[in-house]
């Protein structure tokens, strides 16, 4: 997880976790906004600020998202492998 966008969206933000979504929120529209523009280094800086806001929210619920992604998504492609 960036500790410095933790970091960062921490000193923000504090402990409300629903400006930081809400903020998030905004941000997945810039993203679709640069798409429709065809602009790619905008959608690369909302995504990546869009990451960074989604590894502060799994920080306030002290959530591995390396841990979890790799455990729920083993099960989705064994499962997608068995079809």
């Amino acid at each position: 997880m960036s500790s410095i966008a933790v970091e960062y969206y921490g000193k923000k933000f504090d402990d409300n976790a629903s400006a930081a979504f809400i903020h998030l929120v905004r941000e997945i529209g810039e993203i679709a906004f640069a798409m429709e523009k065809g602009n790619a280094e905008h959608a690369k800086l909302e995504i990546t600020e869009s990451v960074a806001l989604l590894h502060f929210l799994a920080s306030k619920y002290s959530l591995d998202v390396d841990a979890n992604m790799q455990a729920v998504y083993s099960k989705k492609l064994e499962a997608l492998r068995a079809k």
